[in-house]
C-alpha cells in the first residue's frame, strides 16, 4: 500500500480531476472545451486577453499532537510529588469530539496526528480506528507519524492514507499478552489470607486473592480472550493495509523490526526524520498546505505557579458544564472503575462508581433540556452487589424519562455488566471483556497478623452468626453454607436482570452465565450485547433514536474535578490493608502499581458489603 496526500482542491482525487505536474485539471465535456476554445480565440482576436487563473488557495491541514496515556475522559488536576496543576493528558472523549468535529468541517482538508510518547489501550486504538475511518470517508486525507510503534497505536495508525514513521524507528509488534497477578503469596508474608465463596464455575473473580496461578477452567477462559483480541489485530491491519493476513502474523512473530523493514512489507509508506515532516506535507498538497494546530480537545488554561495568588485559582471548583449552545445535546456519563457504596471517603471520588456519584450525573443530564439522550459509557470490573442494584434502578428509571444506551470500553464484566443492562441497547468495543455473569464474597482475614505482632484479641460474642464476617477469624463450615445462600439469591437477581433485560435474546442463561467472559463478537453471539461499535456510533444512534435531525453538541459527565476536590479525596482515601502493604505496591512499577490499587479497593469493597459482582481485576495488558 502506497498511499500519499496529492489533492487536488477537494483532498483526494475528486471525480472528474486529474493530476498533472502538480496542478488540477479540470476535465470537460467536448461540447464545453469547443466553446471555451472558441471564446478564447474571440478574447484574443479583440486584443483582450484572459485574466490569469487564480493561484490555487492552501489546503488546510490540522495537526494534532497526542503525547502521554489516553484518559477515559478529561482529568482536572493531578496532585502528585510529580505534578502539581492542570492535566494536559489527552482524553478518549476528547480526542473523539475534535476528529468528529474536523470531519464535519468544511475548510480542513486533511488532518495530520503527530504521536509523541503516545499510549493507549487496545479499545481505545479501536475507537480511534474508527474515528480516523470516519475522517477518511469525510473526504479529509489523514496522515499518521511516531518515531516508533507499538501494537496499539499502529492499529490507530493503520487506518489512515498515510502512515509515516522515522527512519531510526522502530515498530514493535509482540501481539497480545495479559497477564494476571496473584496476591495469595504478598498476603501470605503479613499473615493474611483471603476467606471466598463464589457462585459460578468460571467467575475466577477471587483466584486473584487465593491462587497463585490460575485455574484450569479461569486459565482457559483468559486465553480465549487472548486468542480474540490476536485475531482482532490480525484482521484489522490485514484489512487497513490491504495485505495478507499471513504477512502480518509474519510481523507479529518477528515481533521486533526496524523502519526500513516495516516499509518493505507494507506496514509503513514514508520514512521520515521530524523535521522532513512538514515540507512533505506541503508538497503532497496541490497549492500547498497550511498546518493549523490543535490542541487534544482537553483545554486548559495555564495557571502561573509563582504566582502566591495562583493556588486559589487552582483551588477553585471548575466552570459548571453548561451547553455550549442552544442547540440539543447527547450527554455522556463516564462510569469508570470499580462500583462500591456510598461512604463518605468516596463522595467526591469520580475514580470509582458509586450510586450518588451516578445520581448526580443523570439528574444533571435530566435537569438539562437540551439533553435529549443519554450514554452511558461503562468500563467497570464490577464491585459491590448492593450498589450495582441501587445504579441499575437508578439507571433504568433515567430511561424511562430520556432515551438511555450504553456504550462499553475495555470491560463490562459482572457488576460492570449488570449496571448495562439498564439500557435499552448495549454496545461494546470490539475488545471489551464483557460478561463474568456470577457471585464472589467472602472476607479478608487478618487473625495471623495480629497474632504475629503480638496483639491479642479475645471476642465474645452471642448469636450463632455474631462472627459471620470478622476479620479476625475464617468461616466455619455452617458459616460458609449461609453465605452461600445469600449468595445464590444474588445470582437469582442477577440473572433475572439480565434475562429481562435482554428479551429473549439469550436462550439458556445457564450457557453464558456462572462467571463466563466474553470479547467483542463474541458477547454478540451469546446475546449479551446488540452489537460492536464505538462510543461515537452509539453517539450518532442516540441522536437519531431521539430524532435529532440537526446539529447537536456533546456533553460529558462527571466534569473534571477542581484542585480542592482532588485533595479532598486524597485525604479521604483509605484502605484495610497494612501501611506496609500499600507501601511495598506503590513501589510497583506503574501498570502493575494501577492493578494492584484496583485490587486493593476491591478488598475495600469486600471488607464493606462481603457480597460482591466482580470479575477479576489483576489483568495487565501487555
Amino acid at each position: 500500500m502506497n498511499c500519499s496526500l496529492n489533492c487536488t482542491s477537494e483532498v483526494g482525487r475528486g471525480k472528474g480531476t486529474a493530476l498533472n505536474s502538480g496542478r488540477a485539471i479540470r476535465i470537460l465535456p467536448r461540447g464545453l472545451m469547443a466553446a471555451a476554445m472558441a471564446l478564447g480565440g474571440m478574447l484574443l482576436s479583440a486584443g483582450v486577453a484572459p485574466a490569469a487563473a487564480p493561484a490555487p488557495a492552501a489546503h488546510r491541514v490540522a495537526e494534532i499532537t497526542l503525547e502521554g496515556p489516553l484518559l477515559s475522559r478529561p482529568q482536572g488536576f493531578s496532585f502528585s510529588l510529580f505534578n502539581l496543576g492542570p492535566v494536559h493528558q489527552p482524553s478518549l472523549t476528547g480526542v473523539m469530539s475534535q476528529l468528529t468535529a474536523l470531519a464535519k468541517n468544511p475548510s480542513v482538508d486533511g488532518v495530520f496526528l503527530n504521536l509523541k510518547s503516545f499510549s493507549l489501550s487496545l479499545t481505545q486504538a479501536q475507537e480511534v480506528d474508527g474515528l480516523i475511518r470516519k475522517l477518511r470517508r469525510a473526504h479529509k486525507q489523514v496522515a499518521v507519524y511516531a518515531s516508533n510503534y507499538d501494537t496499539n497505536t499502529y492499529l490507530l495508525a493503520s487506518s489512515a492514507d498515510t502512515v509515516i514513521m522515522a527512519r531510526h524507528g522502530d515498530m514493535f509488534l509482540p501481539g497480545v499478552a495479559l497477564q494476571l497477578m496473584f496476591f495469595k503469596g504478598i498476603l501470605a508474608k503479613f499473615h493474611i489470607h483471603a476467606d471466598m465463596v463464589q457462585i459460578g464455575k468460571f467467575k475466577g473473580a477471587e483466584e486473584p486473592l487465593t491462587r497463585e496461578s490460575a485455574s484450569p477452567a479461569f486459565a482457559a477462559q483468559i486465553q480465549g480472550l487472548v486468542n480474540a483480541w490476536y485475531s482482532q489485530i490480525v484482521r484489522t491491519i490485514a484489512h487497513n493495509r490491504k495485505i495478507a493476513p499471513a504477512t502480518v502474523k509474519a510481523a507479529i512473530n518477528n515481533g521486533w523490526m526496524g523502519a526500513s523493514a516495516a516499509k518493505k512489507i507494507g506496514l509503513i509508506d514514508k520514512l521520515l526524520a521530524p523535521q522532513q515532516v512538514k515540507p512533505w506535507l506541503e508538497n503532497h498538497f496541490t497549492g500547498g498546505c497550511v498546518l493549523v494546530r490543535h490542541v487534544h480537545g482537553d483545554v486548559h488554561h495555564p495557571v502561573d505557579l509563582s504566582s502566591p495568588l495562583a493556588l486559589f485559582q487552582l483551588l477553585g471548583s471548575p466552570s459548571r458544564h453548561k451547553s455550549r449552545s442552544n442547540k440539543p445535546a447527547i450527554a455522556v456519563i463516564c462510569a469508570d472503575g470499580v462500583i462500591m457504596d456510598n461512604s463518605p471517603s468516596n463522595s467526591e471520588n469520580d475514580a470509582v462508581i458509586t450510586p450518588a456519584m451516578i445520581r448526580r450525573q443523570v439528574n444533571r443530564a435530566l435537569r438539562n433540556s437540551e439533553v435529549k439522550a443519554i450514554v452511558l459509557r461503562v468500563d467497570s470490573p464490577g464491585g459491590s452487589a448492593e450498589a450495582s442494584e441501587d445504579i441499575w434502578q437508578i439507571l433504568h428509571a433515567a430511561g424511562t424519562k430520556k432515551p438511555l444506551s450504553v456504550s462499553m470500553g475495555a470491560e463490562a464484566a459482572s457488576g460492570g455488566y449488570y449496571i448495562s443492562t439498564a439500557g435499552a441497547s448495549i454496545t461494546a468495543d470490539p475488545g471489551t471483556i464483557a460478561g463474568s455473569i456470577g457471585v464472589v464474597g467472602g472476607k479478608v482475614v487478618y487473625g495471623n497478623l495480629l497474632k504475629k505482632v503480638g496483639i491479642g484479641v479475645e471476642t465474645f460474642s452471642k448469636g450463632k452468626n455474631a462472627g459471620l464476617f470478622s476479620p479476625t477469624q475464617s468461616f466455619t463450615p455452617d458459616q460458609r453454607t449461609y453465605v452461600t445462600q445469600l449468595m445464590r439469591r444474588t445470582y437469582a437477581l442477577f440473572t433475572r436482570r439480565v434475562m429481562e433485560a435482554r428479551h429473549g435474546k439469550i436462550a439458556h442463561i445457564q450457557a453464558v452465565a456462572r462467571g463466563r467472559l466474553f470479547a467483542g463478537q463474541l458477547a454478540v453471539k451469546a446475546g449479551l450485547v446488540d452489537r460492536v461499535g464505538s462510543l461515537d456510533s452509539v453517539i450518532a444512534a442516540a441522536a437519531a433514536t431521539a430524532h435529532i435531525s440537526g446539529k447537536y453538541q456533546v456533553l460529558v459527565y462527571p466534569q473534571a474535578h477542581s484542585l480542592a476536590q482532588v485533595i479532598r479525596r486524597k485525604l479521604g482515601i483509605s484502605t484495610e490493608l497494612p501501611m506496609g502493604l500499600n507501601m511495598i505496591i506503590s513501589a510497583l512499577p506503574r501498570p502493575y502499581r494501577n492493578t494492584a490499587a484496583q485490587m486493593m479497593e476491591l478488598v475495600d469493597v469486600l471488607q464493606a458489603n462481603q457480597v460482591m459482582l466482580a470479575a477479576p481485576v489483576g489483568f495487565v495488558e501487555k
